[in-house]
């Protein structure tokens, strides 16, 4: 599944690969919907019924809420050519290039004021 999902987002491959393979973890662990109460108010979630593979079918899960969500559009990969994180950019005009300021975005902006530093010399 981890495999389809970088095609998918690198490499420009079909999401139906993808779903696909999603579909197949769901119905092998029997996954089914059902209403949850939460504090106030209710939400669906996905119960598994066998639990061998449970945690891939967790994740199997959660890879349809994101596909499923209004922000899946937004899925970006870190730009840090050595970071292997995605992020939603949830920024106002969806310009966010790392998956965190403090750690990729600092060393990006430190490399580039030293590239420039070494340049001047």
């Amino acid at each position: 599944m981890r495999n389809s999902f970088k095609e998918y987002i690198q490499e420009n491959k079909p999401l139906e690969l993808l779903v696909e393979k999603t579909n197949n973890i769901l119905i092998k662990s029997q996954t089914h919907p059902l209403i949850q109460k939460n504090e106030q108010s209710y939400s669906l979630e996905f119960v598994p019924k066998k639990t061998e593979n449970l945690l891939l079918t967790k994740i199997a899960i959660e890879l349809v809420k994101l596909l499923s969500s209004k922000e899946f559009k937004y899925l970006k990969k870190c730009d840090n050519h050595k970071c292997s994180l995605y992020f939603i950019d949830t920024s106002k005009n969806h310009s966010r290039r790392w998956c965190s300021m403090e750690i990729c975005g600092n060393r990006a902006k430190v490399s580039k004021f030293n590239k420039k530093k070494t340049i001047k010399i």
